[in-house]
């Protein structure tokens, strides 16, 4: 007998993001498996709970639904046997779910100490909520705490390329809106002292007048995917309120270096095989590009790619979100 999973999301599904992400590769992996899978979000093909709107939170301009579909909400819950809520913070889904169906909540974000203290204090009416807790990381497993003493972490997960290889086209990548925290500007400082044979491409949301970059603006997940293989090196120059990094896992599973910034999140996710740099300090990205033109970029590219394959493989991953399901 099959097992009904309603996927909820706060994030406008249409727009890139983490979140929609993952939401999409639950779906995508728990196709041929014994679940039904449907996501309930703004403008999803199964469940669509209304118009997002962007607001500001946690450092980004996000496509968020504040006021979910009353109607959609009960029909969706009414045919779930289970209810996967990513992202509860946002919005406060938990209030509105009058049912007795089980839940499970995965945190995505790592927030902010003042955001912090307020949802611990506005989580405590949900003190006797049954629900089962986890998060993508330990950073993101610090926000949980305000809803749940115990939560698992499970990683984010990507679908492995098995037919990539690395071939040291030496050019530039960036992925990510342009605002502060994900940091464009240094990688369009980046693109000026760099000299003028290597292409310098950002996939974001709007582009900048300074720096020699290809812009790319709000293109779909198969134009990204085309585009991101074999470009050479890929920089995460964020800067903070960063829980995971899954553009990174989709940059190397693309055959491209990673180089990061030293944030706790991008060294809990790559661990030794990762290249790092000081947050947002352009000198120290130099001396790390410098350092890698002696370097052996086929064995660096193969580390990293063997432990993305080991730690965040979708079917792995998923065997374990199997479990919990089966288990609740």
């Amino acid at each position: 007998m099959s097992t009904n999973l309603l996927l909820v999301s706060p994030y406008n599904v249409n727009f890139y993001g983490g979140v929609q992400n993952q939401v999409n590769l639950f779906k995508y992996g728990l196709d041929s498996s014994n679940f039904n899978v449907r996501i309930l979000a703004p403008d999803s093909s199964d469940y669509n709970i209304g118009k997002s709107f962007k607001i500001p939170f946690n450092g980004s301009n996000n496509p968020i639904s504040l006021i979910p579909d009353k109607e959609v909400l009960n029909e969706a819950t009414e045919w779930a046997d289970i209810v996967h809520i990513h992202e509860p913070f946002i919005p406060l889904f938990l209030w509105r779910l009058k049912t007795s169906k089980r839940i499970v909540v995965t945190h995505h974000a790592k927030i902010s100490k003042f955001i912090f203290i307020g949802l611990k204090l506005l989580y405590l009416t949900l003190k006797n909520k049954n629900f089962y807790s986890t998060a993508v990381s330990d950073e993101a497993k610090a926000n949980a705490l305000t809803l749940s003493k115990k939560t698992r972490v499970i990683p984010n997960f990507i679908d492995i390329n098995e037919n990539i290889s690395f071939i040291p086209n030496n050019n530039f990548l960036f992925i990510g809106r342009n605002e502060s925290r994900k940091n464009l500007k240094l990688f369009i400082d980046l693109s000026k002292t760099i000299d003028e044979t290597r292409e310098f491409i950002a996939i974001t949301n709007k582009t900048s007048k300074d720096g020699l970059i290809n812009f790319l603006i709000d293109i779909s997940d198969d134009e990204k995917n085309s585009i991101i293989k074999n470009v050479g090196f890929y920089i995460a120059p964020q800067t903070h309120s960063e829980s995971f990094g899954i553009t990174i896992l989709e940059a190397i599973n693309a055959g491209n270096i990673a180089i990061c910034s030293n944030l706790t999140a991008f060294i809990d996710l790559l661990g030794d095989s990762g290249i790092y740099f000081k947050t947002d300090n352009l000198k120290s990205l130099l001396n790390v590009l410098n350092k890698l033109n002696n370097a052996d970029l086929d064995k660096i590219w193969n580390k990293q790619y063997d432990h993305i394959n080991k730690n965040y493989n979708l079917q792995k991953v998923l065997d374990d979100w199997i479990y919990v399901y089966n288990n609740l």
